[in-house]
């Protein structure tokens, strides 16, 4: 907008400059009294007019453009996320979240020629960037997947990484990257999976010991089931060396 608005100040000089020597050659070609140059004033004060209201639009335009820079540049650090424009696989612009999370400081992810230092491996930089990043965005234009890179201390940090393209169609003109921690995320998981499998360790263990329970109240239903027979035999036989005496 700050562009569009000087492109047209420095159009209104022009025409007014034009405009002015124009009124200059035709008084002097015919000879006009000299008192018409007092009219140059009149003339020229429309344009200064209109020139001084698009320079105060201009500067209006500019601060505000400043403002919202500095509030966009304000909201990109503060995102937990760490946030880098890649261009043909150089880091270009990075937030200082990024230290944070891979410990790597911005002075290197900007004066790096590559992002290959926070892969584990050369290889897998190649493999990841070359045969799933750009093929990947190529085809979406978006993508979202999770992944580990290597924190400057060496061990291996689990990450959500989101990018988008400037322009799917060229891929050169660079990309987004969002990057966000998932370590507390990846633990939480293990600690439910880790309490998922002992509660089916102890389902299982609660399974078989009241399987065994069953089995013994069978046992011992077959055996007092066996004794009130042999009992109620014993009457009956009782009861009929009874009769016979």
């Amino acid at each position: 907008m700050a562009n569009i608005l000087r492109y047209k100040f420095q159009i209104l000089i022009i025409v007014l400059l034009i405009t002015v020597t124009i009124f200059i050659f035709i008084i002097e070609a015919y000879d006009a009294p000299l008192y018409l140059f007092g009219a140059l004033p009149i003339i020229s004060l429309p344009f200064l007019y209109l020139a001084w209201m698009w320079e105060s639009k201009v500067k209006n335009t500019e601060e505000k453009e400043g403002e919202s820079r500095k509030l966009t540049l304000l909201i990109l650090e503060s995102s937990p996320a760490a946030i880098l424009f890649v261009k043909k696989h150089r880091v270009i612009w990075a937030s200082k979240s990024i230290k944070d999370i891979l410990g790597w400081p911005l002075e290197k992810w900007l004066n790096e020629e590559n992002t290959s230092f926070s892969y584990p491996s050369k290889e897998e930089f190649e493999r990841v960037e070359n045969d799933i990043i750009y093929k990947d965005i190529a085809r979406k234009g978006r993508v979202s997947y999770e992944y580990s890179y290597l924190h400057k201390d060496g061990h291996i940090v689990p990450v959500v990484v989101k990018m988008q393209a400037v322009d799917k169609a060229d891929l050169d003109r660079g990309f987004i990257f969002s990057i966000m921690d998932n370590t507390e995320r990846k633990k939480i998981e293990e600690q439910i999976n880790r309490l998922n499998e002992d509660l089916e360790k102890n389902i299982e263990v609660r399974t078989k010991e009241l399987a065994e329970k069953i089995k013994e109240l069978e046992r011992f239903k077959d055996v007092t089931v066996d004794r009130e027979l042999r009992m109620k035999e014993l009457r009956d036989e009782i009861a009929k060396l009874k009769k016979k005496d």
